[in-house]
C-alpha cells in the first residue's frame, strides 16, 4: 500500500477524533483553558518528535532553540498541572487530553500524505476517512458525544459526499 494512502487515512480518522476529543475537554476547562492544554500537548509532542526522530544536519538544535523546547515543555506541564487542579472532583476523562497529541500526528499525517499523493488526492482521501469515521462516531455515540443513528437519508448524503470525493481523486 502506498505510504501516503495509508498516512491519508489515519489522518482523517484523527481529523474526526480531535473535535469530539477537544469537546469533552473544553467542557470541563473551558474554551481558552482547553486551548491552552491542546496546544501546549501538542508542542510537547513536537518537541518529543524533533528530538527522536530527526537527526540530520537541517534539524540542528542551537542553545536558544533548546531554551524555546525546553521552556514549552516546561509550560505544557504547568498547564496540566493547572488543568487536573482546576476540575476537582469533575474527572476529566484520560481520553480529553489526546487533541494535542492527535493534532500534532494530524500535521504529520498530512505532510506525509501530500507528498505521496500531491495535495488534492491526499485531501480527498483525508476527507472520506474522516466522513467515515465521523458516521461512526454519531452512530455510536462515542466520546461522550450522543448517538445520531445512520438513517437512509444520511446513508445516501454520505454515499453521493463519497462518489464525488472518488471522481475528484481520479487521475485522468
Amino acid at each position: 500500500m502506498n505510504p501516503g494512502l495509508g498516512a491519508a487515512a489515519a489522518t482523517g480518522v484523527l481529523i474526526a477524533v480531535i473535535g469530539p476529543v477537544n469537546a469533552a475537554l473544553q467542557a470541563r476547562l473551558g474554551t481558552w483553558g482547553m486551548v491552552a492544554v491542546v496546544h501546549l500537548l501538542g508542542l510537547a509532542v513536537g518537541v518529543l518528535g524533533l528530538l527522536l526522530f530527526e537527526r540530520g544536519a537541517g534539524a540542528r538544535i542551537d542553545g536558544t532553540l533548546r531554551f524555546v523546547l525546553v521552556a514549552g515543555v516546561l509550560l505544557a506541564l504547568a498547564v496540566l498541572a493547572w488543568a487536573f487542579r482546576a476540575t476537582p472532583g469533575e474527572g476529566i476523562p484520560a481520553f480529553a487530553f489526546l487533541g494535542g497529541v492527535l493534532g500534532a500526528l494530524v500535521v504529520v499525517g498530512t505532510i506525509v500524505a501530500i507528498q505521496h499523493l500531491g495535495v488534492l488526492a491526499a485531501l480527498v482521501a483525508i476527507v472520506s476517512s474522516q466522513l467515515i469515521a465521523a458516521a461512526l462516531i454519531d452512530q455510536f455515540g462515542w466520546f461522550e458525544l450522543p448517538v445520531i443513528a445512520m438513517n437512509p437519508t444520511r446513508a445516501l448524503g454520505l454515499l453521493l459526499v463519497l462518489v464525488g470525493v472518488l471522481l475528484v481523486a481520479r487521475r485522468g
